[in-house]
């Protein structure tokens, strides 16, 4: 198994460094131009009997601390480009025999004859430096930072350079030429700033690794004051005593590359030591993952950032009986079935592109040959924010889909029968009781034609009271009929029944249905417009009963794709969300009704707004498209 190890950056600790640093330096350049200002020697040098930061010098730290400070605006090559200028300046006048008077532009040095007020050859090159590695700090090119990074460790080293010469006594170190010294107060600057560029991108580079928190950053965070401290030590020392004893120069060159090779290898053991431990905590941890995901009752599969798997465990490798060395990279495709391949690789290709969570079902091929089909769940890896991969698991959903697909099928079979059932009544109903009724109703009526009489006007009113109840009760049983089996869908269509349907209700109900039909509505498989009927029936039976308003409407409309049907009225509405749990059995069967068409079913309601009910409905294209020719009309 391959791991990738990111360390982490503790951000809190290291985000206003960079910003301190800034700071740092106005206070520095301030206390300097004040001792300019009024002539205090100490403010200006920091140290006795050495050189003082020039006043130009000064100006260029504090532009460069306020290029710091304004390291994410817009004005900052400003201020970089300044800094760099003044450096450039410099250079010009030395190495051109030039006096462009800006070396005593805001003040006047009278301490020194040779070139007064000028900063040295050394201070002029790192203010090059320092405006071009501001200039680049923030850049959107890597290299461009990781170059400002480059110049700020250059000048940062000759500050640390001029500082242990102070501090061993040996300011002569950094007097390599004359007029090339550097000030204390120039040093402390360069170093600053140095510093203050190195934490302007604190994911990056050396300080990354300085404040990550991992073994890398642990060690050298131990190890590098450390590794500092002793040498500075060890120079001290050589050299106190190669004044105190009068060491030759050879001799102590020995001391100090024998006690610094006892460093380094002290070092190199330590840290030798610390990385094997680390190392060997990593290989149990892996260890532990690998038992784990060996372990588990799912098939574990890991991807790099390059969308190639790179780890299987155990049972993915038993349930496909294939090496992992078979299935790496993108070897686990050659069991994806051929039909299912192509969408399993788009999917899975446009969620790592997109860095998102998926799932998807694909038929794998099992040991044995057979097709299984696998439920795979895969979530991105994000170490420490940088995208690390994917990582997967799979189930084997044969055996829930199968019993799935004959849920529904048991369904459907029960519909059928129902509707076989309501036929077979529906057909009873009309065909026998209806007219055996209709029978009775014409032998009745042939009762009333007798002569006149006042006996036989009584039993002609009877008899026509009774007529009248039996043609009602014909008219009922029709209805009953009609509703068991929508025998009009067989002849005249959904439009024409659906049509029919609403008059019946308005009719029946007393209410006023607003019926609308797309003339362009295709004709339609028997199982939709069956389904789609019976939805209607239900929706206007419960919006008569439940919404307490008068006015309904109804809404057909389809194109050769697909058939929408709504049903909306402006009643007393109800919520959803808190009727979810409690749907009555209307509810229920209007959306296994869309469920067993492939269908969409949705209901739209507010309490005291109405309430819509919608239905969407798929075409096949192997089904009829013929429109059917209507009009429309309100009912």
């Amino acid at each position: 198994m391959k791991v990738t190890y990111s360390p982490r950056i503790n951000r809190p600790a290291i985000a206003s460094v960079a910003t301190v640093a800034g700071w740092m330096l106005v206070v520095l350049s301030l206390i300097v131009l004040t001792g300019w200002a009024f002539d205090l020697r100490g403010l200006e040098s920091f140290v006795p009997q050495s050189p003082s930061m020039k006043a130009n010098s000064a100006l260029a730290m504090m532009l460069a601390a306020v290029a710091l400070l304004r390291r994410d605006h817009r004005d900052l090559p400003v201020y970089s480009a300044f800094v760099s200028m003044i450096g450039a300046l410099t250079l010009v006048e030395y190495f051109g025999n030039l006096d462009l008077g800006i070396d005593q532009l805001f003040v006047r040095d009278t301490h020194y004859v040779f070139f007064p007020g000028r900063m040295s050859q050394y201070s002029s090159i790192c203010f090059v430096l320092i405006g071009l590695s501001l200039l680049w700090m923030r850049s959107q090119r890597v290299m461009l930072r990781e170059l400002s990074r480059a110049l700020a460790a250059a000048y940062g080293s000759l500050g640390l350079i001029v500082l242990a010469s102070h501090v061993l006594a040996t300011p002569s170190l950094n007097l390599i030429g004359p007029h090339r010294n550097v000030a204390v107060p120039t040093a402390v600057g360069f170093t600053i700033g140095a510093i203050g560029v190195q934490y302007a991108n604190p994911f990056e580079g050396l300080v990354r690794l300085l404040h990550a928190d991992n073994p890398g950053g642990a060690i050298l965070r131990r190890l590098l004051p450390a590794a500092l401290a002793a040498t500075l030590a060890l120079a001290f020392v050589v050299t106190h005593a190669h004044t105190k004893f009068r060491w030759e120069a050879g001799f102590s060159l020995a001391v100090v590359g024998a006690l610094v090779a006892a460093c380094l290898v002290t070092v190199i053991v330590v840290t030798a030591a610390a990385l094997e431990r680390e190392d060997r905590a990593l290989r149990e941890s892996e260890q532990r993952f690998q038992l784990a995901a060996n372990s588990a009752p799912v098939m574990i599969w890991m991807s790099g950032t390059n969308k190639l798997c790179d780890y299987f465990n155990e049972p993915w490798l038993r349930f496909t009986g294939r090496t992992l060395e078979e299935e790496l990279g993108n070897g686990w495709t050659s069991g994806v079935h051929p039909e299912d391949l192509l969408e399993c690789i788009t999917t899975y290709g446009d969620s790592f592109d997109r860095r998102e969570p998926f799932q998807m079902q694909y038929r794998l091929r099992r040991r044995d040959g057979e097709y299984r089909w696998i439920l795979d769940r895969g979530m991105p890896r994000f170490i420490d924010g940088t995208f690390a991969g994917y990582i997967g698991s799979c189930l084997d959903v044969t055996d829930r889909k199968l019993a799935e697909e004959a849920l529904a099928d048991l369904e459907r079979k029960v519909l059928e029968a129902q509707e076989e059932e309501r036929s077979r009544i529906a057909r009873e109903l009309h065909d026998d009781i209806n007219q055996r009724i209709a029978l009775l109703i014409w032998e009745v009526g042939s009762l009333t034609q007798t002569g006149p009489g006042s006996e036989s006007r009584s039993l002609r009113n009877s008899v026509e009271a009774a007529v009248g109840h039996l043609r009602k009760l014909a008219n009922d049983i029709q209805t009953i009929s009609r509703r068991l089996h929508a025998s009009d869908l067989e002849y005249v269509g959904l439009a024409n029944a659906a049509e029919g349907l609403c008059r019946e209700v308005s009719a029946q109900h007393q209410v006023e249905i607003n019926f609308k039909c797309d003339p362009a509505l295709p004709q339609l498989p028997k199982n939709i417009s069956l389904s789609l009927y019976r939805v209607l029936q239900e929706a206007l039976q419960n919006a008569v009963k439940h919404s307490g308003v008068r006015t309904f409407a109804v809404e057909l409309a389809g194109s050769a794709s697909e058939v929408t049907l709504s049903v909306t009225d402006h009643g007393v509405g109800f919520d959803p969300e808190r009727a979810g749990w409690k749907q009555g059995l209307g509810l229920i069967s209007m959306r296994e009704r869309m469920r067993l068409v492939q269908g969409q079913f949705a209901v739209e309601s507010t309490p005291a707004k109405g309430t819509t009910i919608r239905c969407r409905v798929a075409i096949g294209s192997g089904g009829p498209t013929e429109p059917v020719e209507r009009e429309t009309e309100a009912v």
